[in-house]
């Protein structure tokens, strides 16, 4: 079983090898993905939040409710702040392409959630940078 799983996780490896030979130049595109997501979580923390977490406390909502908020909000954050680190990991060591992977996986999810909210629940959502840099960090991460 362990031979198994071995040599999967080679082929797996080559794979991600001989894509990277084959694309242009992933880590510049990984590079790329880094750093609009950087700026996305400076944004998010010291523009977006001043914003959106200060007024809450003087809504008259119960403390679990904005408690609940601003854990979240600061959760999306930490979960950006890795994927920087993947990205810029991928772009260091060629090969590492699965962490590119997982990192792009993870915007995209970003990217269709904040495209559904705002086509399903509330169009406000256009008004914010969610819908438009999560999809060009997965349309770099994706290219690289």
């Amino acid at each position: 079983m362990k031979i198994a799983l071995s040599s999967r996780w080679h082929s797996f490896r080559w794979v991600a090898q001989e894509h990277e030979k084959a694309s242009m130049n992933p880590s510049l595109f990984y590079r790329t993905a880094a750093s609009v997501s950087t700026f996305g979580v400076v944004a998010h923390e010291f523009v977006g939040a001043p914003m959106v977490l200060a007024p809450l406390d003087n809504t008259g909502l119960s403390d679990n409710v904005i408690w609940l908020h601003h854990f979240s909000w600061h959760t999306g954050s930490v979960a950006v702040i890795a994927m920087v680190g993947m990205y810029l990991y991928a772009s260091a060591r060629p090969g590492n392409c699965p962490m590119a992977i997982v990192a792009t996986l993870i915007a995209l999810g970003f990217a269709a959630l904040a495209v559904s909210l705002s086509l399903i629940s509330n169009s406000i959502g256009w008004t914010t940078p969610a819908p438009y840099i999560w999809t060009m960090v997965t349309v770099m991460g994706g290219i690289g």
